[in-house]
């Protein structure tokens, strides 16, 4: 069991850069296929949406002002993918062009459209989405392709901060709460827990968990990991910050964890642990639904 394809979005911001540097990274690890995606904002598409009360003048403006902008991000994102890719000597191929397994190479796709609607389509038949977390500062949302990524492909999921560690593999925490979802994600997870030097399991005390921790750790020692258990008492702080505090007292560099326990609209409503951990996480957070 290994990954195969990678897919790294690159939307052209300096946030992109640190999603297709991770993806690389991972890439060669287990030395299989990344492909960068650039999704180019369609301005005549956005005129439903942008025209709503607006006079002509202004609207056309504002498409003048979107085709500008995609522009320089679709420039940015190439320039990107040279940087890390093409002059560094990588094997670059082309988008339609099947590797063997085992074998290591990138890709650069770049199309016209919504970035949501494209991940939804080829997130699909990529064994991982790699996104970055926008700057604090950045006009982009991330939301709607963070949910597509989830909820639409299938797949899993990772989250990259804004300064994310050197490493991605020495140490991986898991949140358990011995959910579906956190149960599914551990699964899912598999190749990149076997991959990583040391692995801990982290717990809250107080919790209900049907499935518990040294459970857990027998179940991943049948697959040939290692794991150690880490338990806490929650204080004061949300769920999701007390898993993040323990992960970084674990000096972990990864983590693990189901998305979404509640429903979606529940999530977005309530907020919870995964709304928590995808806001302030200052490691990349693997997910899964």
């Amino acid at each position: 069991m290994g990954l195969s394809k990678l897919l790294a979005i690159v939307d052209g911001t300096p946030a992109s850069e640190r999603a297709l540097s991770a993806a690389l990274s991972l890439g060669q690890a287990f030395a299989c296929r990344v492909d960068a995606l650039h999704v180019e904002v369609d301005p005549e598409a956005s005129i439903p949406i942008l025209g709503d009360g607006m006079s002509g003048a202004v609207v056309s403006q504002m498409i003048d002002s979107l085709r500008e902008t995609s522009a320089k991000r679709r420039e940015q994102a190439s320039q990107i993918f040279d940087a890390l890719c093409t002059r560094p000597g990588l094997a670059v191929v082309e988008p339609s062009q099947a590797l063997k397994k085992g074998e290591f190479g990138v890709s650069f796709t770049h199309v016209v459209g919504v970035e949501a609607d494209e991940i939804s389509i080829r997130g699909v038949l990529a064994d991982l989405t790699i996104l970055a977390r926008p700057e604090v500062d950045s006009d982009l949302d991330l939301s709607q392709s963070l949910d597509a990524a989830i909820f639409d492909t299938g797949r899993p999921v990772l989250l990259i901060p804004t300064e994310p560690p050197a490493q991605l593999l020495k140490t991986v925490a898991i949140a358990w709460n011995g959910s579906r979802e956190s149960a599914r994600a551990v699964a899912i997870a598999l190749p990149v827990l076997k991959q990583a030097e040391k692995v801990v399991v982290i717990t809250a005390r107080e919790s209900a968990v049907k499935a518990g921790p040294s459970e857990l750790t027998n179940y991943l020692a049948g697959h040939g990991v290692e794991a150690k258990t880490w338990a806490f008492t929650p204080g004061e702080d949300s769920i999701g910050n007390s898993i993040l505090i323990e992960a970084s007292k674990a000096n972990a560099d990864m983590l693990v964890m189901g998305a979404y326990g509640h429903s979606r609209f529940r999530e977005m409503i309530l907020g919870g642990a995964t709304r928590s951990v995808v806001n302030d996480a200052q490691i990349p957070v693997f997910l899964a639904h």
